[in-house]
């Protein structure tokens, strides 16, 4: 729901939180118009690198099924037909292939996702353990009762088939009865009316990129149905995939409530219209993942400069009806977005307005009304994405409580399951990998003195939390018991929002994870903390375990932490200071140096043709790129320390861990919008850029995984 929804989408899609995976758990549960979960395939986002015209040249249905063909230097194994269209290569010529490639042939997408792999097959596990958790009434506790409320008031099928659409209609009839601007202006400044409604703005609190200690409320407009700017000059695959699916929804949901098909058309186009405009100053997503956006959306206003920005929308009395009015400093992240918004709070826009609030409510809601709705969602996600059959009720249920309570989940988790001594020992792995890393930095020739001084400071710095946070935000006074599935949402978010009230102006608790859950399968470096979190749901299967040999846990776990580490001097980390603000700490030379070695990478990417005319997106994957090279290196210095290690079986199983298969649409979407490489890129790529690779293979000049070392793209 959008109600005091905090704007802070643009701040985290551009930086804040730099995760290992793409989609940990590829199942399709994306809600349209709501905030993205974990088990979403990718942000919903896109970047204008195709149109549709392009991409149908490369992927052409048979059967209602994409059969992509070709990629240069590799086969883009990730689709599973290329596997089956294809003899299985030698390491020397394509690493991931060949180790993954039976298994990639004899694996099937499971019912209900998008996508398969280590990290689904590892997140299965978990949600199997999460799940036993929910059914074990002998967990006690607030925690447990919250997440027991909230399981069942989802699973009451019974409850929610009853009342069917009838929670939305409410809304609705408000939304269809505004006749003027000035009723628009009295149902975004009524929190109760527009409860549901993202009332073209938003407000709330967000930690200050230029002073991570504090919080500065931000105030900007909200979001776009298709996600991406860029999708309303053209669609590409996937732009046009959302429109065709989000209309279909849409209608089918107007039309149960009593609407023509007609009407719900007119609705639709009018929220296209009103988006369109609103797009035109909107940053793409291409723009957003670009590491010098920072400049550019860190714009600081006194409370009494705030109308000015959008002098037709009623800025002061929104900001107070919202319980905001006593702040200080607020952040406009796109100034000129929120002058357009203003430019078309007319009149003569009523319509398109009307439009946007009535489709943003109605898809907004799809999660919490009856059966027949949630499977008209999933049925959208499933066209959108490629995905095919569903999870059982159960496990949806668990997906949306994590993303809701995560705080509350994890804690019942581990109340049920000890994990004590794992956290010991990946601690102790963490801070080896950390040493290490001082020990690159230090022999980093490229880098004079005062930089390097400081970038080891910043490594001195870092904090290592494994499993949970230090403290947990307090919802001892949540109570859901007793609630409907539809009324549990709104108390989570007035909850949430009276929380979001007491941070104005005050400081940040940097030991709290934000709307994150330790039960994700992934792993994540906060700039803002300087801090690396190693998830509890990434502690499994080919990841880790207890018996694993030494190469395993290295090119697993280990390769994991060292990419988290990574990120703190990435193109986007290394902007931030030791203590979590943005600032230069780097010498203009240095500097310089740095955006010239990032800039080969992003070219070396750009080389890569995934099929047909599609190529990899050098600016786009490069901080998670650097990332992976810089964790492999440090796991390959950990394992120079290490008698007769094994480095065949260290690449074999870093090619393991990135095994992976995905329907086209899932593909197309990760090679779009996603600044994870693909992840045969992620394999081939990173391997190519070491010495020990080549020994342990006897990779030679004319082998498909051989680089000249002149063409090697390591950062660090």
């Amino acid at each position: 729901m959008k109600r005091k929804q905090i704007l802070a989408a643009l701040l985290t899609g551009c930086l804040l939180l730099a995760g290992c995976g793409t989609a940990a758990d590829s199942a399709v549960t994306e809600t349209p118009a709501e905030g993205a979960s974990k088990e979403e395939v990718a942000a919903d986002t896109s970047v204008d690198t195709a149109s549709t015209e392009s991409s149908e040249e490369t992927a052409q249905a048979e059967g209602g099924a994409y059969v992509v063909d070709g990629g240069s230097p590799w086969i883009n194994s990730n689709i599973k037909e290329n596997c089956l269209n294809f003899e299985k290569p030698s390491e020397k010529d394509d690493l991931n292939m060949a180790v993954n490639y039976d298994w990639v042939r004899n694996t099937e997408i499971p019912a209900g996702y998008t996508s398969t792999g280590t990290f689904v097959e590892v997140g299965q596990i978990i949600d199997d353990k999460a799940l036993a958790t929910l059914e074990d009434e002998s967990i006690e506790g607030h925690d447990a009762e919250l997440v027991r409320a909230f399981y069942n008031a989802f699973l009451d099928w019974d409850d929610r088939n009853a009342k069917g659409v009838s929670p939305i209609e409410p809304y609705v009839k408000d939304i269809e009865s505004l006749s003027s601007i000035d009723d628009v202006t009295a149902f975004v400044t009524d929190a109760d009316r527009s409860f549901f409604t993202p009332a073209l703005v938003g407000v709330g609190n967000t930690g200050d990129l230029t002073d991570s200690t504090r919080y500065v409320t931000d105030f900007d407009h909200t979001g776009l149905l298709l996600g991406d700017s860029a999708e309303y000059k053209e669609f590409s695959t996937v732009g046009k995939l959302k429109y065709d699916a989000y209309k279909k929804l849409f209608s089918s949901i107007m039309t149960r409530m009593g609407y023509t098909q007609d009407e719900a058309d007119k609705y639709f186009e009018e929220c296209m219209a009103y988006e369109t405009a609103l797009a035109e100053k909107v940053y793409t997503s291409l723009e957003n993942n670009d590491p010098a956006i920072y400049d550019k959306i860190l714009n600081y206003y006194a409370p009494e400069e705030m109308a000015e920005l959008a002098p037709n929308f009623p800025v002061d009395e929104f900001i107070k009806s919202n319980g905001f009015d006593n702040a200080e400093l607020f952040l406009v992240t796109e100034p000129e977005a929120l002058a357009k918004v203003s430019e078309l709070y007319t009149d003569e826009n009523l319509e398109n307005i009307k439009g946007y609030f009535m489709v943003q409510t109605v898809l907004g809601c799809t999660a919490y009304l009856d059966k027949e709705t949630f499977e008209a969602r999933l049925d959208a996600q499933r066209s959108i994405y490629g995905a095919s059959g569903a999870l059982s009720d159960e496990k949806y249920a668990y997906v949306y409580l994590n993303n809701a309570l995560p705080e509350s989940m994890e804690k019942a988790y581990m109340a049920k399951y000890d994990v004590t001594e794992t956290k010991k020992t990946i601690t102790k792995l963490c801070e080896d990998v950390a040493s290490v890393y001082r020990e690159m930095l230090e022999g980093e020739e490229w880098l004079s003195d005062e930089t390097k001084e400081y970038a080891i400071s910043k490594l001195d710095s870092l904090k290592i939390n494994v499993i949970e946070p230090n403290e947990y935000e307090d919802y001892s006074g949540l109570d859901l018991n007793g609630l409907s599935y539809f009324e549990v949402q709104k108390a989570l978010a007035n909850y949430r929002w009276e929380i979001d009230k007491k941070r104005t102006n005050g400081k940040v608790n940097k030991n709290i994870w934000e709307g994150i859950s330790t039960l994700e399968t992934n792993a994540y470096y906060d700039p803002t903390v300087n801090s690396i979190n190693i998830l509890l749901g990434i502690l499994d299967g080919d990841f880790y375990s207890d018996d694993m040999a030494k190469e395993q846990l290295y090119a697993g776990i280990g390769s994991i932490i060292g990419h988290e580490i990574s990120h703190a001097f990435d193109t986007n980390g290394a902007q931030f200071d030791k203590d979590g603000n943005y600032s230069s700490w780097w010498t203009d030379e240095d500097y310089a140096a740095f955006q010239e070695r990032a800039q080969k990478l992003i070219n070396y990417y750009d080389g890569i043709t995934v099929y047909g005319d599609e190529k990899a997106i050098g600016s786009l994957v490069q901080t998670e790129a650097i990332a992976d090279m810089a964790g492999i290196k440090a796991m390959l210095t950990l394992a120079a320390k290490e008698e007769n290690f094994d480095y065949k079986l260290f690449f074999d199983s870093y090619a393991n861990i990135w095994k992976d298969i995905q329907t086209y649409e899932a593909n197309y979407t990760q090679l779009t919008q996603d600044p994870h490489p693909l992840s045969y890129l992620r394999v081939n790529v990173t391997a190519q850029q070491y010495d020990e690779f080549y020994e342990a293979f006897d990779v030679k000049e004319g082998d498909g995984m051989y680089l000249a070392p002149e063409n090697r793209i390591l950062i660090w």
